[in-house]
C-alpha cells in the first residue's frame, strides 16, 4: 500500500509540474503590444497641427500609415490624403518596417505603455491607441506614389 501511495504522489507531482510550466504568460507573440491603430499626439508647441497621422499594425505583420490634412487646399491641388502600406517585424523593442514602395527597411525602438505608443530617439513622438474603425475608410485608397 505504501508503494502505491508513493507512486500516486510522484504522478500527482509530475502532473502539477507540467500544469504550471505549460501556462506561461510569454506565449504572446513578440510585438503583440503594438498591434492596433495609433493616432499621433501633436505637441503643444507644434506650429502645424492641421493634420492627422495614423499607424495601424495588424496581427499578420502588415502596417498602414495614413496622413490626412484638415486643410482641403493643402498641397496646391494635390491630395490631402497620403497612404502607405508595408510590413513590419519586432525584435525585443526594435521595430523594423518595410514600405511596399521602398525595399530598404527602417528601424527604430519603441515602447508601449497602456494606450500610449512612443517611438524612441529624436523628438520621441507619442501616439494614442484609437479604434481601428478610425483608419479603415482610408485603407482602400490608392497608396501615395513615391
Amino acid at each position: 500500500m505504501r508503494k502505491y501511495s508513493y507512486s500516486l504522489m510522484v504522478m500527482l507531482l509530475a502532473l502539477l509540474t507540467v500544469g504550471f510550466t505549460a501556462c506561461s504568460d510569454d506565449d504572446e507573440p513578440k510585438g503583440a503590444d503594438i498591434v492596433g491603430t495609433w493616432q499621433y499626439n501633436h505637441p503643444d508647441d507644434e506650429e502645424y497641427d492641421d493634420y492627422d497621422l495614423f499607424y495601424q499594425f495588424t496581427k499578420d505583420g502588415k502596417f498602414h500609415q495614413v496622413w490626412k490634412s484638415h486643410d482641403e487646399s493643402y498641397g496646391y491641388g494635390k491630395s490631402n490624403l497620403i497612404v502607405f502600406h508595408g510590413t513590419y517585424t519586432v525584435s525585443g523593442t526594435k521595430l523594423i518596417v518595410t514600405y511596399d514602395h521602398d525595399p530598404e527597411p527602417v528601424e527604430g525602438e519603441y515602447s508601449v505603455q497602456g494606450d500610449r505608443l512612443m517611438f524612441l530617439g529624436g523628438d520621441e513622438p507619442t501616439y494614442t491607441r484609437v479604434d481601428d474603425s478610425v483608419i479603415e475608410p482610408y485603407l482602400n485608397v490608392v497608396p501615395h506614389p513615391c
